[in-house]
């Protein structure tokens, strides 16, 4: 897994070898367009050339891609240059893209980042390193079963977008029908039966994700959502449930995205949260304390106990990253959240409430 073994050869050649081979003749060129899925060549007259020591300097800065330099007459007529430039040969989309503008070695790095990966990528276990190992931090998804009628038609869409954002969105199919990426599905709050559709995210410090107004995945319609994400335009998708009609009937209050702010934030409550995951044991093993806590204040004037499932449910408020996490809200107008960090008891949530929210709190970072 990981680095297939012919990421790891091109790897060891570039740490062990020279940033670029001299290519004498055509035939060492096309050596090495043929040996691997994309080679960078530069065509330089001078190899001791200012912009030939630029180019240099990139092929030094990139381990997982072969360069090749050359000066030779035969190889410029080979791949039709008549004058100095830098071409990126690959084996998929347009299969050649010719440098433009200004030759420094930072141009050059944003031009093979821009070009160096499919136009859209088909998310696997093997590609995954590249796509989350990446320059480029904002993804959009595609997620589409391979079994639709109009599967090609779609896909092709989605390619005709991916055009115009190179270099800044990366475009990624995912195969909803297929077992392994269910687990993603979930991350988005996405069920089988609601593909095709498409999801963008920012894989910043906080993990962001974004989801279109129309469900209409034309190519125009793709272009337009991720024209408004870069230009700030579009608000992040919170993941929220139903909320249950009897969701403050029980001792423990049900939250979800919907009624999260009205009821942690009231300024007339002092309202106590545990977010949770339904498949977490240290959640099942504080399910029975909590309920009982629920059950001690369960006729408290200002007092609110609480729970919210955070794997299908998101707030602005509060970013969760681990489970069960407990925050507590206290009265007033400030929007203040206090992180508990005391004993998991039914005594020490006590305390921690009887306190004010000051006994077994977490210490400020």
């Amino acid at each position: 897994a990981g680095r297939e073994a012919d990421d790891i050869v091109s790897w060891l050649k570039k740490r062990t070898g020279p940033a670029a081979t001299t290519l004498t003749d055509a035939a060492a060129a096309e050596t090495l367009v043929d040996s691997s899925e994309v080679v960078v060549i530069g065509f330089f007259k001078d190899l001791t050339s200012e912009t030939a020591k630029e180019f240099l300097l990139a092929a030094e800065a990139v381990d997982d891609i072969p360069f090749g330099i050359s000066s030779s007459a035969d190889v410029f007529t080979k791949y039709q240059l008549s004058k100095d430039g830098v071409v990126l040969f690959k084996k998929f989309d347009e299969g050649r893209n010719n440098f433009e503008g200004d030759l420094t070695k930072d141009n050059l790095l944003n031009f093979i980042k821009s070009n160096a990966l499919p136009l859209v990528i088909e998310f696997t276990e093997q590609t995954a390193p590249k796509i989350f190992g990446g320059e480029i931090k904002t993804h959009i998804l595609l997620f589409l079963p391979k079994s639709v009628s109009d599967y090609q038609e779609k896909l092709d869409n989605f390619k005709s977008a991916a055009g115009n954002f190179k270099g800044k969105i990366l475009f990624i199919f995912i195969d909803s029908d297929h077992s392994d990426n269910q687990r993603i599905l979930e991350f988005f709050g996405l069920k089988k039966e609601e593909c095709p559709a498409v999801r963008l995210i920012t894989l910043e410090e906080e993990m962001t994700k974004y989801k279109p107004e129309s469900d209409d995945l034309t190519a125009d319609k793709i272009r337009e959502f991720c024209n408004k994400f870069l230009e700030g335009k579009i608000k992040p998708h919170l993941m929220s449930q139903d909320l249950p009609e009897d969701w403050d009937k029980q001792p423990v209050k049900v939250l979800v995205g919907k009624n999260f702010e009205e009821v942690a934030f009231d300024g007339n409550k002092n309202v106590f949260v545990e977010f949770y995951a339904p498949w977490c044991g240290h959640c099942k093993q504080l399910a029975p304390i909590w309920d009982k806590l629920g059950e001690t204040y369960r006729d408290h004037e200002s007092i609110v106990i609480a729970k919210m499932d955070s794997t299908a449910n998101e707030v602005e408020a509060v970013k969760i990253h681990s489970f069960p996490t407990l925050k507590f809200f206290p009265a007033g107008s400030g929007r203040n959240v206090i992180d508990y960090n005391g004993e998991r008891t039914l005594e020490g949530f006590k305390k921690f409430l009887e306190s004010g929210g000051q006994d077994g709190a977490a210490a400020d970072d």
